[in-house]
């Protein structure tokens, strides 16, 4: 089966290429962030996510934040809402500060050109029609010409949970003017499937309109589904799953079953967490290298992917041909 997605692609202010697997920061849901990014940042060596929030509460620290060779800054958006994704397995409360856009461009004034910085526009409470977003976007990013830009597109409407498909394709030629353009995961649809199908549908837009923007999926970073939407045209993935569960040889697990498994059991649960998220940095790693070799050679033994898996992925990748092709 030859009609994957899955290339090399660049982020053209810096010439960085993809994919890039980004482990994300927060405070929300972990409000210790500051001594985790500490004692990990040095593991931190391609990429990582902090937010403008957190560096506004000094849940990180400034000085601190330019370990790797990429740093996304991210707007605060998450911060800033209260609830908690489904996704969050553990129960700490979060109470939420006054945020807005002053706020957020407070902190991008104060990052330095330490490393290469991709800096996300700020995501608004209200929802605004796409050549409004896209022109709000562009004055935030031509104040900061030394960043590269990463476009959160957003639903159009406050009755709309999802992005606006047929919109966004019929004027993708919008997005041009960005380095990247993104999309939270849970915005992309209401099933794998959906989501897939929508990713696939904005690549081969953009692919048509001579546009070979990176696509950036802001919340995804499980192994399998990194690997399903990479195939379907994404290209940077990043998240807070890896500060959540094991990636264990690709596949999430509870902190209780990595520590039983992998003979823990009788080390501090705090101790067992620590050696979980290095290790989980050493499997994002693998999974880029993984995933940058199929994309070379289009070999499906590359993905090193269990084959009842890789099975379910070539009847996904199947049902989105048949979808392309009936169009």
């Amino acid at each position: 089966m030859g009609n994957h997605l899955g290339k090399i692609r660049y982020i053209k202010k810096f010439g960085s290429s993809t994919p890039i697997l980004v482990p994300s920061f927060s405070s929300k849901g972990f409000p210790h962030v500051k001594g985790l990014h500490d004692y990990l940042n040095q593991n931190l060596t391609d990429a990582s996510l902090v937010s403008t929030y957190d560096l506004h509460y000094g849940y990180l620290l400034g000085d601190q934040i330019y370990e790797s060779d990429i740093l996304f800054v991210d707007s605060g958006g998450y911060e800033r809402i209260r609830e908690h994704d489904v996704a969050d397995i553990y129960g700490d409360l979060h109470f939420p500060r006054e945020w807005n856009e002053k706020l957020y461009e407070q902190e991008v004034s104060k990052l330095k050109k330490i490393t290469d910085i991709v800096l996300v526009n700020f995501d608004y409470w209200e929802s605004f029609p796409l050549d409004v977003q896209v022109n709000r976007a562009q004055g935030l990013f031509e104040k900061y010409p030394e960043f590269a830009s990463d476009f959160l597109c957003k639903p159009i409407s406050n009755e709309e949970a999802l992005i606006n498909i047929e919109d966004i394709i019929m004027k993708i030629k919008l997005f041009a003017p960005f380095d990247i353009l993104g999309f939270t995961e849970k915005e992309l649809g209401h099933s794998v499937l959906e989501r897939a199908n929508n990713i696939f549908r904005i690549r081969n837009t953009l692919s048509n309109a001579g546009l070979d923007t990176p696509i950036h999926v802001f919340g995804c970073l499980d192994p399998l589904t990194v690997t399903l939407f990479f195939l379907c045209g994404a290209d940077i993935f990043d998240g807070l799953s890896w500060l959540r569960f094991s990636f264990k040889n690709g596949v999430p697990s509870y902190l209780n079953h990595y520590s039983i498994s992998n003979g823990l059991w009788q080390r501090h649960e705090g101790e067992v967490k620590v050696i979980g998220f290095s290790e989980n940095l050493y499997e994002l790693v693998q999974l880029k290298n993984r995933l940058t070799k199929f994309s070379q050679s289009s070999n499906w033994d590359d993905l090193g992917i269990p084959e009842n898996d890789l099975n379910q992925l070539m009847l996904i990748l199947t049902q989105l041909g048949v979808q392309k092709s009936s169009e």
